[in-house]
């Protein structure tokens, strides 16, 4: 029927208008068959590992502990995407080559390790699954509808985790814990997990369309910064501190959403207030070096020293901890890399990382007429600046997540790339109608006919 209107109309109409008509029905046509559709099932086996390596049910379910969950849907993650490897198109991004290498460094110096090759190679392997999963969301996560469901899952999965965290109010030395034992049992650790995800939860209410889904993220905003501010992590808040000043640039500024200042310093003097001290006695610490702090600062020129003494291959992967002198880890992720990896390692990081910011102006400039992406983008980059502040104070260097952030930035920056070339394309093909010789090609016709 479409295909006997385009008839009539190419016999009817000015042979221009109806190129012109033809090329938007095409433009629609590539539109409706959507990226999203081919890696189907590595998208849905993503989703799975997002889930389990946010919510952690091994670590509160009773009975699966030993279950290796996340390395479980991972594997299927990638044997998806091994089976459904005819849809790949185009190159893999820049960030696959900067993990492999940076996996291949550290299984280097597990075998050159003067500590414990064993323990290092070990934590080589492991990370070693980082690569795997960061290919598995650049090429999943190709549209921006499933890259939104991703975040969606990790924001409301810490969301949650901070509520539960402060109804259950499991005190460790008088600073708020996790409620379960596991990953986010350290105050530290859970606070910085909260910090990152937290800019997401905003780029959620702002985008969400449903007044249930805005008061359910604006509630989780209020009870993620409640739960990092009773963690009593000095990283937690530079990090926060980071998030907040990269964010409102980014949101009230830029964005031209002034009356998020307002919010923010409302819910800052809230906050303040709610968390009875907390805040004001652990920075002291900081002003006044107490013993924690005196600590950090030994670890930290303890690394330095392990950098210089092994340069180019380190000590290996977790083994700064064996030679710290007090069974420390370094608590600074740039010099654990450095110390346990080499000085190769800390440039691979940094160059990752880098990428992150790289994709994030890319995604910012291609995607300026596009309100969903930019306000992603603009959540992302404030996510990063909150990990290169609290991961100065973490060794979080081995873990998933900010290599997780990173994959985010790549997908978006991919997905506006594509959404570009197609506003090129569409442009193209209206300029070449519109310059189209008004006269009616007999073999058009036929060729329509015989499609009919």
């Amino acid at each position: 029927m479409e295909t006997m209107d385009t008839i009539i109309q190419f016999g009817q109409n000015d042979p221009g208008e109806t190129l012109h008509a033809g090329a938007q029905r095409a433009s629609r046509a590539r539109r409706s068959v959507s990226p999203g559709t081919p890696l189907a099932s590595a998208y849905v086996a993503l989703q799975l590992f997002i889930l389990v390596y946010w919510v952690r049910p091994t670590d509160w379910v009773p009975g699966m502990s030993h279950a290796p969950l996340a390395k479980i849907t991972g594997i299927l993650a990638l044997l998806a995407l091994l089976f459904s490897v005819r849809h790949i198109r185009g190159n893999f991004p820049r960030e696959i080559f900067l993990l492999a290498l940076l996996a291949g460094q550290l299984l280097l110096s597990a075998a050159t390790s003067p500590v414990w090759k064993g323990g290092a190679l070990q934590a080589a392997l492991d990370f070693a699954k980082v690569p795997a999963i960061f290919l598995v969301m650049t090429l999943a996560l190709n549209s921006q509808k499933r890259l939104q469901q991703v975040i969606f899952l990790q924001a409301g999965s810490i969301a949650v985790i901070a509520g539960v965290t402060i109804w259950k109010s499991h005190l460790l030395a008088g600073r708020l814990a996790g409620a379960v034992a596991g990953a986010f049992s350290d105050p530290n650790d859970l606070a910085l997990t909260i910090v990152i995800s937290l800019p997401l939860a905003l780029a959620l209410t702002l985008l969400s369309r449903n007044w249930f889904w805005k008061i359910f993220w604006a509630a989780s905003i209020v009870a993620m910064s409640m739960a990092i501010l009773l963690t009593g992590s000095r990283g937690g808040y530079l990090a926060l501190a980071a998030a907040a000043v990269a964010g409102l640039w980014e949101f009230a500024v830029r964005g031209r959403r002034g009356y998020l200042v307002a919010l923010a310093l409302l819910g800052a003097a809230i906050l303040w207030q709610v968390s009875g001290g907390m805040v004001a006695g652990r920075m002291q610490g900081i002003v006044t070096p107490d013993e924690s702090v005196q600590q950090r600062q030994q670890l930290f020129w303890r690394s330095l020293e392990v950098t210089r003494e092994h340069p180019l291959f380190g000590v290996g992967a977790g083994n700064f901890e064996q030679i710290s002198g007090n069974w420390h880890v370094t608590h600074n992720s740039y010099t654990q890399m450095s110390s346990e990896g080499g000085v190769p390692a800390l440039v691979l990081y940094l160059m990752i990382l880098g990428c992150g910011f790289r994709n994030l102006r890319a995604a910012k400039r291609l995607a300026r007429e596009h309100g969903e992406s930019s306000v992603v983008a603009r959540a992302l980059l404030a996510s990063l600046a909150a990990y290169l502040a609290g991961s100065a104070f973490l060794s979080m260097a081995y873990e998933f997540f900010p290599y997780l952030l990173v994959a985010y930035t790549t997908a978006l920056a991919g997905l506006a790339r594509h959404s570009t070339a197609i506003h090129k394309k569409d442009a193209l093909a209206e300029k070449s109608a519109r310059s189209a010789k008004p006269q009616t090609d007999p073999a058009d016709l036929e060729m329509l006919w015989q499609a009919k």
